[in-house]
């Protein structure tokens, strides 16, 4: 596709589901029967999947062809690293068939580029036209909820510098599914940046949910992160913003349990590994843990009564090296499960709001139809 899309949050969603879906599966059906280097898509990672469930939560997938993905560098070291013209970056792509979709959106510019292995359904890349690190803004977060929030079957994950990201390009991952973590129903959470957040039922690490009307704070949230250091994954699906902080140090418990970092697909609900041996062993209490110590609170300063973006903050409250020092494995076996309560998905949809056999149904309508003779 050469044009480039002005009016996608314009479009019906299923129209850009149907958009994005085709454009995938068209460039997979190409690569099917090239030699592995000149292939834009290795392989449909739904095509003979082999997967089982993790407790309630998550899930484990057995995929040995993910193993021959280039592996990341291991020496990152601040979620804020400039960006380098010189090493890899998107911007180098010369084959415009990896361009499946080209996107004006309200913030920028951006393209939906094939993913070499995917992890998901029709598993995709959105990527900045703008030559720009993988540090998740403002105008970026904008412009991942207009895309997502315009579909009705996608999501979307972003993994920051230090958290499982490999290319210092702005980036975030595109997939055809709610993941299991988005399938949690929603609970009342404690007040960030001055608005009380939700919390996903169920999920044993620190995960803090915003509605997109609270992108703003959503936003502080992240930038908080950023001014820690802090390693972050997010999640966007079409109405929400998960917001998974990370431990300030790798938890070195972490692959004794898991031979992989724990990043952004297994933190909204998936695990993969690559041999039988790891896929048999991987069981529901591994996973519980994992996500416990590869998360931790967000930084204090969040939860201050001054406002986040302040120099100066309330002197009382809790130190971040204390709350970090208690995100360790210890807590794992600690932390109890959250309380059941009435869920966002026990109030009344959008759609069913007005019904005619409700005697409150449109009362202003009712009082001016009456009044019509008095005029």
């Amino acid at each position: 596709m050469t044009a480039i899309l002005r009016n996608w949050a314009l479009r019906p969603a299923a129209s850009n589901d149907e958009l994005l879906r085709n454009a995938f599966l068209n460039v997979l059906a190409e690569s099917r029967d090239l030699p592995p280097d000149e292939k834009l898509i290795m392989y449909d990672a739904c095509d003979g999947e082999v997967r089982a469930p993790l407790a309630e939560v998550f899930r484990k997938r057995l995929d040995a062809r993910r193993n021959t993905k280039p592996k990341k560098s291991d020496d990152q070291r601040f979620v804020c690293t400039p960006f380098n013209p010189n090493g890899f970056h998107f911007g180098k792509i010369r084959n415009d068939k990896e361009r499946l979709v080209k996107l004006q959106l309200s913030s920028g510019r951006y393209d939906m580029l094939t993913n070499k292995f995917p992890l998901f359904p029709k598993h995709m890349l959105l990527v900045a036209n703008a030559l720009v690190p993988q540090q998740m803004t403002a105008a970026h977060l904008s412009a991942v909820t207009e895309l997502i929030g315009s579909t009705a079957g996608f999501c979307a994950y972003f993994n920051s510098w230090c958290a499982s990201a490999s290319v210092n390009h702005f980036h975030c991952h595109v997939i055809d599914e709610q993941p299991p973590v988005a399938q949690l129903p929603l609970v009342s959470g404690p007040v960030v940046a001055g608005t009380r957040c939700l919390q996903p039922q169920g999920f044993p690490g620190f995960c803090f949910v915003f509605p997109f009307a609270a992108l703003q704070e959503a936003s502080l949230a992240i930038d908080a992160m950023q001014q820690a250091n802090q390693p972050h994954n997010l999640l966007v699906t079409p109405q929400h913003v998960y917001v998974f902080p990370k431990p300030l140090n790798r938890p070195a418990r972490s692959f004794e349990l898991y031979p992989e970092t724990v990043g952004g697909p297994e933190l909204i609900g998936s695990f993969t590994v690559y041999t039988q041996a790891h896929y048999d062993g991987l069981l529901p209490e591994h996973a519980d843990e994992l996500v416990r110590i590869n998360t931790a609170p967000l930084p204090t300063r969040l939860f201050a009564s001054a406002s986040p973006s302040a120099d100066v903050v309330d002197a009382t409250a809790v130190n971040d090296d204390v709350l970090h020092a208690a995100s360790t494995s210890a807590r794992a076996v600690g932390r109890k499960r959250i309380a059941a309560s009435f869920t966002v998905d026990a109030l009344p949809q959008q759609q069913s709001l007005h019904r005619q056999s409700w005697p409150q149904d449109r009362p202003i309508a009712r009082a001016l139809t009456s009044n019509i003779g008095l005029c």
